[in-house]
């Protein structure tokens, strides 16, 4: 055969023309033979398909070759375009985009020889199945929650208590002004939703709004109330509704900066503490049964201390307690003796019947109350030196109630605050509100509440630690 030489690694001719060679090397420094790279050490044999490809191929002429390529360059590129427009829109998602589906009748175009340049991102949108879902956005909810009241924002707001639950009376030490603070609800919260709810432990951290939304607002609000001491330290910004009934949570018509420390004219406590002991009780009542949402959300508003202590809601601050009318006294008609009648002729004479002594019954009396009972309800497991500290207890409605506290040292308190000696209102509860002196020695000391009434008293103690 002419410029023909036998392979060296099957023997078979080869043509001349190396360039359509396709599989076997020929042998250098043959004249008419065109030079090429001797074989590898080991070729795998070529399938038969394959053949034919490279068979096919080479017998393109250079123009086709060059149309062909550039058909699937083409094809590639509009797959590419398909798969990004059908895509989630770049940064809307809080998580990964899903793979682009490959829209329904488009197929994949084959392996080539330059896929190597393509990239990974643009192959497996390409792939993809029509089938892959595709990621959306998740609200993670309140139980998973990076940080109290996350799932809320400041202009979050809620519906405002019924208006029959409301008075125009004049508020009381402690109450807040009801033009400014008139309270409003959470509207998730109701008698059909407490044991999902409020009744669940720590539900409500994980709807309290951030301190600081709460500190801005006390800032704001300490300006509106009119407060002559306008340091933020003296007040707590409290929901007027707490969470625990079923409050609003940012919501600034149900947040007010409440002073820690508040009396009535006789001493009684209305600050802070003492409607944070009001909230729990009226909250164990509500989710054991005994009261109704409605009626603890109404005693927890704007007059939460006359339903604290029992206070008619007609009673002024400077008479809390008043007094009731005197009754007029009623005067009874004269007696008039019936007109005397002769007896007659024939009836023999009357003789004046014997004196009887005349028997008085000794005055009724109310029986004097002889048993009365007190327990200590809320006392802080520690205090730190400088604090204050607020101890409640429940006794007999009517009862006058002291307390005093003994020191680790043995010293008695002469604090302001357990000075007092407040009358238990309907309630039963009564509350002192001191601060621990800085100078107060560590250690354990004791709190004793001392009541009594008509006749009767009682008393109850518990420790508690300074440190």
């Amino acid at each position: 055969m002419n410029g023909s030489q036998a392979c060296p690694r099957c023997g078979a001719a080869v043509a001349t023309d190396a360039a359509r060679s396709g599989k076997c090397g020929l042998l250098r420094g043959v004249p008419g033979v065109a030079p090429i790279a001797p074989p590898p050490a080991y070729m795998p044999p070529r399938s038969e398909v394959e053949q034919k490809v490279s068979r096919g191929w080479q017998g393109l002429s250079r123009r086709a070759k060059a149309g062909t390529a550039a058909s699937v360059v083409v094809a590639i590129l509009v797959l590419a375009a398909i798969g990004g427009c059908s895509g989630t829109n770049s940064g809307a998602s809080n998580g990964p985009s899903a793979p682009t589906a490959t829209p329904l009748g488009v197929t994949a175009a084959p392996t080539l020889a330059n896929a190597a340049t393509t990239p990974a991102s643009a192959t497996a949108s390409i792939i993809a199945s029509s089938a892959s879902p595709v990621a959306s956005s998740v609200d993670v909810g309140d139980a998973s929650a990076a940080s109290a009241g996350a799932s809320f924002v400041p202009t979050a707001t809620g519906v405002l208590p019924p208006s029959s639950g409301g008075s125009s009376a004049e508020p009381l030490p402690g109450e807040p002004n009801p033009s400014l603070t008139p309270g409003a609800l959470n509207p998730a919260v109701t008698q059909a939703t407490i044991d999902s709810t409020i009744c669940v432990s720590g539900w409500t951290a994980t709807i309290r709004p951030s301190e600081s939304f709460t500190d801005a607002l006390k800032v704001k609000q300490i300006g509106q109330y009119g407060y002559s001491d306008t340091k933020t330290s003296s007040y707590e910004e409290d929901h007027l509704i707490s969470l625990e009934l079923g409050g609003a949570p940012a919501d600034a018509r149900n947040l007010w900066p409440e002073p820690y420390t508040d009396s009535l004219s006789d001493g009684r406590p209305t600050g802070a503490y003492t409607k944070d002991a009001f909230e729990t009780k009226l909250k164990d009542e509500v989710c054991s049964g005994s009261v109704t949402l409605a009626k603890a959300q109404s005693e927890i508003g704007d007059h939460w201390v006359h339903a604290y202590y029992g206070i008619p809601l007609g009673a002024s601050p400077t008479n809390p307690l008043p007094t009731a009318a005197p009754t007029a006294a009623v005067t009874a008609p004269p007696k008039t003796a019936p007109p005397k009648t002769a007896p007659p002729k024939t009836a023999p004479p009357k003789t004046a019947p014997p004196a009887t002594p005349i028997v008085t019954s000794p005055p009724v009396t109310s029986p004097p109350v002889t048993s009365l009972s007190v327990h200590i309800t809320s006392l802080p497991a520690s205090v730190g030196h400088g604090a204050n500290a607020t101890l409640v207890a429940l006794t007999s409605p009517g009862a006058t109630c002291s307390a005093s506290v003994t020191y680790a040292s043995g010293t008695v308190s002469t604090a302001a605050g357990l000075q007092t000696q407040p009358v238990a209102g309907s309630s039963g509860s009564v509350s002192w509100t001191w601060k621990v002196g800085s100078s107060t020695k560590p250690g354990t000391s004791t709190a004793t509440v001392n009541c009594s009434l008509g006749g009767a008293s009682a008393s109850s103690s518990q420790t508690f630690e300074v440190t």
